[in-house]
């Protein structure tokens, strides 16, 4: 039989084997070899060994000669050794397995060899004992160092013979012994450790100790109950447990793997005041999970490869879903990640969004604590990087980010709480581009939240913003647990399940039953320190009450020690049972019973304060019951609850008092009477507030609040007033943290509390409710409640002064939901009473009249005539420019009131130039510029110069209320003709982060979105990342549920599947028609876009339809003509290629091409980078059309080079393939071909397998 793993340490050791003769005076001296007693060589351990080591017990070789091999006839006396005792003599070889056979000769084996197993006349072999009898035996004189006796073998044969009492005793502690009764649990008059050391070591004082049981004779030695229970068993014969060899094997296995546990008896329970009725409860460890551990792990695997994972965990409550999650908590903290855990409260359910807000605050702590300071470094200058202009909103939702980035502290302070304009979809898109910083392969994170069954829809939101990132390369597992038998089907966790697979992440969902019996045994052998097979009555007992339920099945073994069920016994050094009086007493099977049946024996004061407790949820901040415990009421407050903490009913962490699970909170909640919860809740926010007015109650204040607001019947007249501005104040710290819902539930709940004279008593503070709830309100997606929140302040307003800002909110709110004929009136209507009427309606000929008057007035300024303009004064000034901002942009965009464009522009800045400047005097500084490079490319120089002013006076401002604005008007209209495409695109790019970011001008952040991806398409970027921006940008537009941007993107977006070689899908057919119908700005878009698709796929008469459309239409936009302009010409020289110069078409080319060249190279002067390849490209055509082959051949080569210096790799493909047309035309076939192969490489880089198949074909003709 082997044995792995086990080695025993004894202090002193046999110097040579025994002789047959010494074994024969070893049998009479209960001695083994020279004269060396076993008892003098003292058991001083039992180890694993590494490698591992093999004991292999057989027959010894010197019985080969006595005729002592297995297998001979036991009667037969010449297969008989002498004292006629076959096989009484083992062998052990210790050698290690992993060694090859052909060394083993080469090692130095240690044999021993332990005589005498049948011990005494009479007690051979042949009386029937079973191997695993025998084993026991050996097993005994190995411990113990002397033979079993012939009187405890009468003993123990005399005990095997007892019925009643003694049969009792073997089940009452799954072992055999004497008689259990309770005095022996609880006194014993002497210590078990001092009884350890009493051993005599004579013959008569072994066979005087050996009256009594093996188990406690081993154990007066001082060895551990679970030996001494193992021998036992073996030598009684105890089939039921021990069938065979193997199964001791196990038992003696398992002792080496977990010594602390069955090897070291725990004396820890033991005090001066009798047993402690404490269990081995090993922290962390998980029973039985083993698959689900795999699975959670592989999930965590594939985020350290780089990507977005999202993991459920469904399960009723105390299944063990937390300990499953802490299982892989060790595994990315030893690759260096981040943990982060929240649970998600029952009595706080309004406000999970902040929690996740939290624990991603947490993380700027862990990143500071765990990284080196060159880490921390380069962390730190990529998040300055990345928010450049919105760094202090990173910081509002973050605080402890300036830990990180210390010299922006100062930024977070200078934004009012009113001021910010963020919602669910601003901070989800903050946080997803913080995680993308922060995290990667070598540094994960994991995102762990309990009990998501008390979510609401907006912390959901959040979650599936931050992980539906689809532009960053983002490392994060999502862990999610919920009670699945507490959701039902319409729950939005499962649709968070849904949409998270529909955008691409890795989503994974796991059900926790309870633990099968034999897991659960294995876990009660571990709390008891008993071994499996001996516990296994007991187990199947809690099995059948609990379902395997592991939180279930510890309260239930705590109930049975707190009944003295289970009790443990000095005597026996280890826990006993009857499992008789556990089945009689017909415990229930309600875990619930038991919490509640525990608590109520505790002191009423110890009960009142978890009740107290329990009102917050599973934990209450430290300064709540600071406040409580300064109250005459519950002024032992604290105290009862470090009572509480010494029955493990709660925890203190580091600044919280903790329920040690939901269900002990439960318990403690439901004392309280149903009909009187509300009260009791009520009762104890009050006290708070009264105890801590006048105080800083930082985080404290949600869960003050949020007990008085369990009822707000219940709030006296005298109370109201003040309980309204409290919840006011909570208000305000939600939307100061991003949390725009929980913000929205107390400002409504303020609202209502308010007294009905409040506009004539509480003006200002109803006039500061009225417009942060129409905040709260908007940003949480009700515009109409905002709306409604805004008139009634129009309405209730004393002076136009204090509802100017509510004016121009309710305005924006109307432009941004495409009201624009509304919010044109609304406009008009009050820059009417600010004295600033407009005319109604204005001619042509007057508006260019203005506009050249004015544009004469605007020459004469110098830059430094408007760096030197004083601040403008006044609120009222301000709201004025904030109005003519508003209508510009509706008359910009609105084609029956694009005359009045310029006559604002005029007004904005003549009232800048008497007024002082402000933010929205730079804004429409900016609008002027771009209304001029739109025009007209002729305007382009000057309106770039004012756009650079207008740039640098923004400085002076906050430039993040700016941005948004500022860039769409400048890289969209004018530094198209004046800076790289490329550069315009990366600029509008972060114009959108920062509109995102602070929610300014939502409409904006759309807008840029549809310059971005047009920048893209011209600019040549890939366009397998370009489709990928553009299905971000419009899932974007869709949550903004801004439809403008949404038809745009959506028309682009065919345009780059075309050009990457995919169809058109219906919907997108359906969108182009659509628009058709629709403005002259989606006509125009459409046709741009035919334009575009027709000239790339060689479809040239379709190509020259639109072109001869768009340049026709007067309003088309000076940048849209150049292009138009060069594909058109691009086009008609296709045209004559394809007809050899026949047809209309070649008459007509020198009417043509003169007229692009000339729009070219007006643009050309303004951005060489941009447009020079564009210019070289239309003469080296013109070139070849005019046969200058020469000429033709350089202008090509330049065209070439000029597009790769200005990365545009689509139009160093176009140069390519049309060079080698060219070369192709002139019978120079391997020039002609080596152009193909250098432009079918272009586009690829460029992604478009269309022309990458076409060159290919061309490249079939040689």
């Amino acid at each position: 039989y082997d044995i792995d793993n086990f080695v025993v340490g004894i202090s002193r050791k046999r110097t040579a084997a025994p002789t047959p003769t010494d074994c024969e005076d070893e049998i009479n001296k209960g001695t083994t070899g020279g004269g060396e007693s076993w008892n003098d060589g003292n058991v001083v351990g039992v180890s694993m060994i590494s490698p591992a080591l093999n004991v292999h017990i057989y027959e010894p070789s010197f019985l080969v000669d006595l005729g002592g091999m297995s297998g001979g006839d036991p009667h037969d006396e010449k297969d008989t050794v002498p004292g006629g005792r076959m096989g009484a003599y083992l062998e052990a070889d210790i050698t290690d397995p992993s060694s090859p056979a052909q060394e083993f000769a080469d090692m130095a084996l240690v044999h021993r060899q332990v005589a005498n197993l049948a011990l005494a006349p009479g007690h051979d072999i042949a009386d029937g004992r079973s191997d695993c009898q025998q084993f026991g035996m050996l097993l005994y004189q190995i411990y113990s160092g002397v033979s079993p006796s012939p009187a405890t073998d009468a003993l123990v044969t005399q005990s095997e013979k007892r019925g009643g009492e003694a049969e009792s005793a073997t089940q009452v502690c799954g072992c055999v012994s004497a008689p259990i009764t309770r005095g022996d649990v609880d006194d014993d008059d002497e210590p078990a450790s001092k009884r350890s050391t009493n051993r005599c070591h004579s013959k008569e004082g072994s066979a005087e100790r050996c009256q009594q049981p093996y188990d406690a004779s081993l154990r007066e030695m001082g060895l551990p109950s679970s030996i001494s229970m193992l021998v036992q068993h073996l030598i009684d014969g105890r089939s039921d447990l021990y069938p065979s060899l193997e199964a001791a094997s196990k038992d003696l296995h398992m002792l080496l793997c977990d010594p602390e546990c069955y090897l070291f008896d725990n004396h820890q329970v033991v005090s001066s005041s009798g047993p402690s009725s404490r269990l081995r409860i090993k922290e962390g460890k998980v029973y039985g999970r083993e698959n689900e551990v795999s699975l959670i792990t592989d999930a965590f695997c594939k985020v350290s490869s780089g990507k977005r994972v999202a993991f459920f965990i469904g399960g009723y409550s105390g299944s063990g879903k937390t300990m499953l999650v802490q299982s892989v908590k060790a595994r990315v903290n030893a690759v260096g990640g981040y943990v982060l855990t929240r649970k998600i409260d029952e009595m706080s359910r309004e406000r999970p969004f902040l929690d996740i807000l939290s624990a991603f605050d947490n993380l700027c702590l862990l990143i500071r604590d765990e990284n080196s300071p060159r880490a921390l470094g380069s962390i730190k200058d990529r998040l300055l990087l990345e928010f450049e202009n919105d760094f202090f909103v990173l910081a509002r939702l973050l605080p402890n980010v300036t830990l990180i980035v210390p010299q922006l502290d100062s930024l977070t302070k200078e934004v009012q709480t009113e001021q910010i304009n963020m919602n669910s979809y601003t901070v989800s898109f903050i946080l997803q581009r913080f995680i993308r910083i922060v995290s990667s392969r070598e540094k994960p994170i994991m995102l762990f939240l309990d009990d998501l069954q008390w979510a609401k829809s907006p912390a959901l939101d959040l979650i599936y913003g931050i992980l539906s990132d689809t532009r960053g390369s983002s490392c994060l597992l999502f862990v999610g647990s919920y009670r699945d038998n507490e959701v039902d089907e319409d729950h939005h966790l499962f649709e968070l399940m849904v949409n998270l697979e529909l955008c691409g992440v890795d989503s994974s969902t796991l059900h926790l039953s309870g633990l099968n019996s034999e897991d659960l045994n294995v876990m009660v052998s571990e709390f008891l320190c008993i071994l499996p097979r001996i516990c296994k009555p007991l187990s199947d007992i809690v099995f059948s009450k609990t379902e395997g339920n592991p939180f279930f099945a510890l309260e239930f073994l705590r109930s049975l020690v707190d009944s003295r069920l289970l009790e443990f016994s000095l005597r026996e050094m280890r826990w006993i049972w009857d499992c008789d009086e556990i089945i009689a007493e017909n415990l229930t099977d309600n875990v619930l019973y038991l919490l509640t049946k525990k608590i109520t024996q505790l002191p009423r004061n110890v009960q009142l304060a978890l009740q107290v407790l329990s009102c917050f949820g599973i934990k209450a901040n430290e300064s709540i019951v600071g406040y409580l415990s300064s109250t005459l009421q519950y002024s032992n407050f604290s105290e009862c609850l470090s009572l509480a903490i010494g029955e493990r009913i709660i925890q203190k962490t580091d600044k919280d008092f903790k329920f040690v699970h939901d269900k002990v909170r439960e318990a403690s909640y439901n004392l309280i009477p149903d009909n009187n919860k509300s009260q009791f809740h009520h009762e104890i926010g009050i006290l708070i507030y009264l105890a801590s007015r006048g105080g800083d109650l930082g985080e404290a204040i949600f869960q003050i609040v949020d007990q008085v607001n369990m009822d707000l019947s219940l709030v006296k007249h005298s109370m109201q007033l003040d309980i309204a501005k409290i919840n006011f104040s909570a208000g305000l710290a939600a939307i100061n943290q991003g949390d725009f819902s929980t913000s929205h539930s107390y400002l409504t709940n303020a609202l209502a509390l308010l007294p009905k004279d409040h506009w004539r008593n509480q003006y200002d503070f109803s006039l500061r409710l009225f417009f942060v709830r129409a905040k709260a309100a908007y940003s949480c997606g009700n515009a109409d409640e905002a709306k409604e929140s805004l008139t009634t302040m129009i309405e209730k307003g004393h002076s136009l002064d204090d509802i100017l800002g509510a004016y121009h909110y309710y305005i924006v709110i109307l432009l941004v939901s495409e009201k624009r004929e509304e919010a044109y009136e609304a406009c008009c209507k009050v820059l009417s009473q600010l004295n600033r009427a407009l005319p109604f309606s204005i001619d042509g000929v007057q508006a260019t009249s203005i506009a050249n008057q004015f544009e004469v007035s605007l020459s004469r300024m110098s830059n430094q005539d408007w760096y030197t303009i004083k601040p403008m004064d006044g609120a009222r000034n301000k709201f004025i420019m904030k109005f003519y901002t508003i209508l510009f942009i509706i008359c910009f965009r609105d084609k029956a009131n694009a005359a009045m464009v310029p006559m604002l522009a005029y007004q904005m800045i003549q009232f800048t130039l008497d007024h002082g400047l402000s933010s929205d005097s730079v804004i429409g500084l900016m609008q002027y510029a771009a209304i001029q490079s739109h025009l007209s490319i002729a305007h382009v120089q000057g309106a770039h110069r004012l756009g650079k002013v207008a740039m640098n006076l923004s400085k002076r401002f906050n430039q993040h209320e700016m941005v948004t604005n500022l860039y769409y008007y400048y890289y969209g209209f004018v530094a198209t003709y004046t800076e790289p495409m490329q550069a315009c695109s990366d600029m509008l790019r972060k114009a959108v982060e920062v509109g995102m970011s602070t929610g300014e001008f939502p409409a904006f952040t759309c807008f840029n979105t549809i310059f971005i991806v047009r920048c893209g398409m011209l600019g040549g970027e890939n366009l397998s990342s370009l489709i990928r921006d553009t299905d971000y940008y419009l899932d974007l537009s869709r949550r903004f549920d801004h439809k403008l941007s949404q038809i745009y993107l959506s028309i682009y977006r065919g345009v780059i599947s075309a050009l990457i070689g995919k169809s058109a899908s219906s919907s997108q057919s359906a969108v182009e028609e659509e628009s058709i119908h629709s403005t002259e700005a989606h006509v125009t878009a459409v046709q741009i876009s035919r334009l575009l698709v027709s000239f790339w796929q060689g479809h040239t008469e379709r190509c020259s339809h639109f072109a001869g459309k768009l340049l026709r239409n007067k309003n088309l936009g000076s940048h849209n003509r150049v292009f138009v302009a060069f594909y058109s010409t691009l086009n008609s020289f296709r045209a004559i290629r394809s007809r050899n110069g026949a047809g209309s078409k070649y008459i007509k080319i020198h009417n043509i091409y003169p007229n692009a060249i000339k729009v070219l190279k007006s643009a050309e002067r303004l951005s060489s980078w941009n447009y020079s390849n564009k210019v070289l490209i239309l003469a080296a055509e013109y070139c070849s059309f005019e046969k200058k082959n020469e000429n033709a051949k350089a202008a090509y080569a330049a065209a070439i080079s000029s597009s790769c210096s200005s990365n545009f790799i689509h139009e160093q493909g176009l140069a390519c393939e049309l060079a080698g047309f060219h070369f192709r035309k002139i019978d120079e076939n391997k020039d002609a071909m080596d152009f193909f192969n250098q432009a079918k490489d272009c586009y690829a880089k460029w992604g478009s397998q269309m022309k990458v198949d076409f060159i290919q074909e061309q490249l079939g003709k040689f």
